[in-house]
């Protein structure tokens, strides 16, 4: 397993109120839970390598990564996730998990009475002032220009007493101490500036995924995402992905542990077919990624764990430096 960082977006996540099995946990405790459990398989990690390109090699796949090192390996689960577009203004990194969020579905409820703030005119924007209008005692939706989503959506919001629409409008600062206290605009058009006293703010203006490394080799769709069939198989035999970094359009850490276990049991699938049409040999080598445990240490569960599945120690990592 070839790892950035251990957590990911769930890593920086302040609360989680919607995985089985736990009414609230912290998203640090709940990437500690997967990743012990992860170690009980003996898995070989690689943490703190950034992976940089992936290319065949006959039949190999080869992970290329920024100290370069060159891993070879039969098959591959891509499991780097994604990451959240920032605003890139005071206050949203100091404040982040402590109001300042980038999941309506996920923190949402941590917000019932509250008055809050959500940038964003997309459809993300759009849908997470519905969900919170019901949630929140009163929500602002910003917008740098007119909203942007679709027709329904905007006049849904538009006919909603309890959101504040504020289009042509741009967020200059987050303020707080604890807690997020306090959301700063700026009127585009006019210049004047708004204290708005809210005590969360959701950014809502898309994902980045974690996918450049691998677009030489699978390409990828219009928002930048890999492509991957409800297995996981992408373009390429023997690479599959899973979670975020995926085409799947709900971003949850159930659905991305849900992802790599479907990953990981098509991946064991072809190895325990021995060797494919064309002859090559597929077995579980390699996970690159930057990286999403969830679905990561998720998934090596299930093929380990499952009869059906590769056993540990035909599963372990087989890295070649150079």
């Amino acid at each position: 397993m070839i790892a950035a960082d251990i957590g990911g977006q769930l890593g920086t996540t302040y609360e989680v109120a919607n995985y089985p099995g736990f009414e609230m946990i912290t998203g640090p405790d709940l990437v500690a839970r997967f990743e012990a459990q992860a170690e009980q398989y003996g898995i070989d990690k690689l943490v703190g390598e950034q992976v940089v390109g992936l290319r065949e090699n006959r039949d190999r796949k080869v992970v290329l990564t920024a100290s370069g090192r060159e891993l070879y390996g039969q098959a591959l689960i891509l499991a780097t996730g994604a990451q959240k577009r920032k605003l890139g203004i005071p206050g949203e990194n100091e404040l982040a998990g402590r109001g300042v969020v980038y999941c309506s579905t996920c923190d949402g409820p941590l917000f019932k009475g509250d008055d809050i703030a959500i940038v964003g005119g997309g459809n993300s924007g759009l849908e997470a002032a519905l969900e919170m209008a019901g949630v929140a005692r009163r929500v602002y939706l910003i917008a740098e220009g007119e909203l942007s989503g679709d027709r329904i959506l905007i006049d849904k919001v538009e006919a909603d007493s309890r959101i504040e629409v504020l289009t042509h409008h741009r967020p200059g600062e987050i303020r707080g101490g604890e807690r997020v206290d306090a959301l700063k605009v700026q009127n585009r058009e006019t210049g004047e500036q708004r204290l708005l006293e809210v005590d969360g703010v959701f950014i809502e203006i898309g994902l980045t995924p974690n996918a450049g490394f691998a677009y030489d080799l699978l390409g990828a769709n219009a928002r930048g995402e890999l492509e991957a069939d409800p297995r996981g198989n992408t373009v390429a035999e023997g690479v599959f992905a899973a979670g975020d970094v995926t085409d799947n359009p709900s971003k949850q850490v159930v659905i991305a542990a849900a992802s790599g276990a479907n990953a990981a049991l098509g991946l064991s699938s072809i190895s325990s077919a021995g060797l494919d049409r064309r002859g090559r040999g597929s077995g579980f080598s390699a996970v690159p990624s930057q990286f999403d445990l969830a679905c990561t240490s998720l998934s090596m569960r299930q093929a380990f764990h499952s009869s059906s599945c590769i056993k540990p120690r035909t599963a372990r990592s087989r890295f070649i430096a150079s």
